[in-house]
């Protein structure tokens, strides 16, 4: 009888134990629901498994994120909104990361003032924000947003066209981020039906914040956008977009490398300082060297406008032109140029169209050069640097 009461209590204690070990983890677990990490037994970011929620809703991306969150390459996420990271979050994207975004939704990416963007993608695995349509096209959704708060020629806490958030300050030493390997597929949808999303735009974001291996794929807007700021922007592709690859205004003060820009039915680059008020400081101020400009390209390579601004250019490629070279837009940028604001360095017009003319400026000044030269690396063809992660070519 001894024997038989120990070996209840054995079994008893054993029940007792386990049972409080088994709470024990699902206290540990429950806890782990609101990190904003895949973790423990869910099947998706905080939900699934132990932490119930439905995962279709919680791999939706909308509204403002206010802490940090990190997505997930092997879960798919459907951007069905506007998507704002606000100031003090951080929003990181590792590398293979797949976000769809959802057309006639309003959908974009905003990251406000102090707040932070980590893509974390790699040549073997871009991340790629693109259409949730079957069929997709140009427009489906709207782009990236990012405002900082280096100078800008618009003021301090300026709103952007896109988004309506505050942009500007006063630091150049200032960070929102790093992105590097990211391709924006299908952008420019209407913001408030009156102002066009480019894939990518800047709005006075400062020099710390690292900008690499970025594609911009048919777009209606422009690919690229830099508002001001202090950014050195480095490999961007630019592939079927309905405006300009690049555009860069607004007082920004900075440098590009190794552009690509292919098909763009605009410009290759606008080259600006400000559209409502022309000699509005500070002036753009900005070195760019190592572009590619391939047609068909209607208007123009480079189009100086808007106020003209400090631009100098180096090793610039162009083919398949069929309108001008370089445009000078006014009598006003004319004479910024006969001042020694515009200097192009070496640039190649290949393969041009009967109707090409290499500049309409009729000035006194020798502001460009003409030369062989490789552009992005590779002249027409994809350079190096831009193999694997970029589609279309």
């Amino acid at each position: 009888m001894k024997t038989y009461l120990k070996y209840i209590i054995i079994i008893i204690a054993t029940i007792v134990t386990v049972s409080c070990s088994n709470d024990d983890k699902i206290e540990e677990q429950i806890v782990t629901c609101d990190d904003g990490i895949r973790n423990g037994d869910e099947n998706g970011i905080d939900c699934g498994g132990i932490c119930f929620a439905n995962c279709l809703d919680a791999n939706a991306l909308e509204g403002f994120l206010v802490t940090r969150r990190i997505l997930s390459a092997d879960i798919e996420y459907r951007l069905t909104g506007p998507y704002i990271v606000r100031d003090g979050a951080e929003l990181e994207i590792e590398a293979g990361t797949v976000i769809k975004a959802v057309p006639n939704s309003d959908a974009y990416i905003a990251v406000a003032q102090g707040g932070k963007l980590f893509v974390l993608g790699n040549s073997n695995a871009p991340v790629v924000i693109t259409s949730d349509s079957d069929n997709p096209q140009p427009g489906d959704w709207g782009g990236l947003v990012i405002c900082g708060q280096s100078p800008t020629n618009n003021g301090i806490n300026a709103r952007s066209d896109l988004g309506d958030i505050f942009y500007g300050g006063t630091n150049t030493l200032t960070s929102s981020g790093n992105i590097r390997y990211l391709r924006l597929e299908y952008t420019g949808a209407l913001f408030r039906n009156e102002f066009r999303f480019n894939a990518l735009t800047f709005y006075g974001v400062g020099s710390l914040t690292d900008i690499q291996n970025i594609q911009a794929y048919e777009s209606l807007g422009n690919g690229f956008e830099i508002f001001g700021g202090n950014i050195n922007a480095t490999n961007l592709v630019s592939l079927n977009v309905s405006l300009s690859g690049v555009k860069a205004s607004g007082g920004w003060n900075g440098t590009g490398t190794s552009w690509f820009l292919s098909n763009q039915n605009g410009n290759g680059i606008d080259l600006g300082n400000n559209s409502s008020e022309l000699t509005a400081a500070p002036l753009s101020d900005v070195f760019i060297e190592n572009v590619s400009i391939n047609g068909p390209l209607p208007n123009s390579a480079l189009f100086y406008t808007d106020g003209g601004g400090n631009f100098e250019l180096n090793s610039i490629y162009t083919s398949q032109l069929s309108g001008n070279g370089i445009t000078i837009n006014s009598a006003l940028e004319s004479a910024m140029v006969d001042d020694d604001n515009l200097l192009i360095n070496t640039i190649e017009f290949d393969n041009t169209a009967p109707s090409f003319m290499q500049t309409n400026f009729n000035g006194t000044a020798n502001f460009y050069s003409e030369g062989t030269t490789n552009g992005a690396g590779n002249r027409e063809l994809l350079p190096s640097w831009a193999e694997n992660w970029t589609i279309g070519f």
